[in-house]
């Protein structure tokens, strides 16, 4: 019997981390790891997992995605997007591995109108960006065409910090909530991206780059409307629906793309997969969000983080 390919997966408590692991397939033989025995910022707890494990590919998803604190803490960001990934790749390389390195749709300016394909040239516009932008270019240097970069964007999941369950929190308070409408992007379901990573970990061909993300463009203040909406159907008792507002109404310490939604690549139809539409991913994947609000005591006060 052919023996399971070895992977290892890191970043394994966030929200990405999470659905690979919920959607592992039987046939690899995956380790997970996270704080505090896999930590991006200590080069020698990467050195020695990757020398444990032994991995014939790495899906790497453990990350600085705080934007705002990147903007704040550059270098640190910066240590841990870029440098880390240097050093893991160089690790993977002594134990002739891939890599699969997630990255991120603020790699680019953002002020197209058009959809972002694998041929648009990166230009970050904050420290976030041009942190993973810095982890795309090591990987790629150092490991050629093993190594896979998938960009994705907006981003979320049934556990961590994000978007839908930071809506929710405020829809359950009932307070009025203001939201920016002057963003554009994809919001793509995490359990979708994790079974797309497990099919570029298991193809030996796979592209070096690709992006992934649902189909569809909306704004924050569009998502955020969804949401409410869906969370009434639920039969939640949430408060108004939210109000659009402009990012100077918003401002922020990093400066976010006015229009960064990603062209989903044609080479993931010969892995066997398609866009789904962000709408009917929020509409079949919300309750579980949901439930994770019904176990606690006082769902509106509950944290986030």
């Amino acid at each position: 019997m052919k023996a399971k390919p070895r992977i290892l997966v890191t970043g394994s408590r966030g929200q990405l981390g999470h659905e690979c692991w919920l959607t592992t397939p039987d046939a690899v033989d995956a380790t997970f790891v996270d704080l505090p025995d896999f930590d991006l910022s200590k080069p020698e707890s990467l050195l020695q997992v990757v020398q444990q494990v032994r991995p014939e590919i790495t899906l790497h998803l453990g990350a600085w995605t705080a934007v705002d604190d990147a903007e704040r803490h550059e270098a640190a960001a910066t240590a841990i997007n870029g440098e880390a990934t240097s050093l893991l790749a160089e690790s993977i390389q002594s134990v002739q591995g891939r890599l699969v390195f997630v990255s991120t749709d603020y790699v680019f300016q953002g002020r197209s109108t058009h959809l972002l394909g694998v041929d648009a040239a990166p230009q970050p516009i904050n420290a976030y960006g041009r942190s993973k932008l810095h982890g795309e270019q090591a990987a790629r240097e150092i490991l050629g065409n093993r190594a896979h970069i998938v960009r994705t964007s907006w981003l979320w999941g049934r556990k961590g910090a994000n978007f839908p369950r930071t809506m929710l929190k405020g829809f359950l308070s009932h307070k009025q909530l203001k939201v920016v409408d002057d963003q554009r992007g994809c919001p793509t379901w995490a359990g979708g991206l994790a079974r797309a990573l497990w099919a570029v970990a298991l193809t030996h061909d796979a592209p070096s780059l690709m992006h992934y993300c649902d189909s569809g463009v909306t704004t924050w203040f569009g998502f955020a409307q969804a949401i409410h909406q869906e969370a009434l159907r639920l039969g939640w008792d949430v408060g108004p629906p939210p109000t659009p507002c402009s990012s100077d109404e918003f401002p922020t310490p990093a400066p976010r793309p006015t229009h960064s939604a990603l062209e989903f690549s044609s080479s993931w139809s010969a892995l066997g997969l398609r866009p789904n539409s962000w709408q009917e991913q929020l509409a079949e994947h919300l309750n579980l969000l949901v439930e994770d609000f019904q176990k606690s005591e006082h769902p509106g006060q509950e944290s986030l983080a």
